[in-house]
């Protein structure tokens, strides 16, 4: 049985303690961005030169398997967290950005795989662009899926994006009220 460490209530710390619990945590976040961008830039995707349409649902897969990776672990850090309201805005704000970053390296492949996929070719920041201009339901429209194999994968996109933000936010949340009610029941019986 995994050991749970003590947890505390956010609105029961003392200012000191909060103030203490925030900075921490916004470092945290700051880190853990830092480090993501930089993956997304290193990543490489020069490897992926078929334009087989199979191959794209593939890397899509891998995609989606990362991001519920990295959903998992955050689920298990907010219920493990010390102070399970604060990680879960932290689980939050990095779910959301692994999300985009993946996107991001979906399209970039493609278009590295066959440029004529997009109405130009995209370099990171161009499918940096594309994926958040996307995620946020903007769609500025400079930059448009121009098979129906890319706009198929940005429709996927559009409609899961819909949908992740309220429910990365519900699972976290959720997951700080089990860890303070766990905390709350080991405590009972101690």
């Amino acid at each position: 049985m995994v050991r749970k460490t003590s947890q505390t209530d956010f609105m029961k710390l003392d200012d000191a303690s909060r103030l203490h619990v925030a900075l921490v945590a916004i470092l945290r976040i700051l880190l853990i961005l830092a480090g993501s961008f930089l993956l997304y830039f290193l990543i490489p995707v020069d490897g992926f030169n078929e334009k087989n349409p199979l191959a794209a649902w593939i890397r899509l897969s891998v995609v989606v398997l990362a991001f519920l990776a990295v959903l998992a672990l955050q689920v298990r850090l907010v219920i493990f967290a010390s102070v399970p309201q604060v990680r879960a805005v932290e689980a939050v704000v990095e779910s959301v950005v692994a999300f985009v970053l993946l996107f991001a390296l979906l399209y970039l492949s493609i278009s590295t795989s066959d440029p004529s996929m997009f109405s130009e070719p995209l370099n990171r920041i161009d499918a940096l662009y594309f994926t958040a201009s996307t995620f946020s339901t903007v769609g500025f429209g400079d930059i448009v899926a121009t098979s129906s194999l890319t706009r198929g994968l940005v429709s996927l996109q559009m409609i899961a994006g819909l949908g992740v933000l309220g429910m990365i936010a519900k699972l976290a949340f959720r997951a700080a009220k089990h860890g303070l009610n766990s905390a709350g029941r080991g405590a009972e019986t101690a």
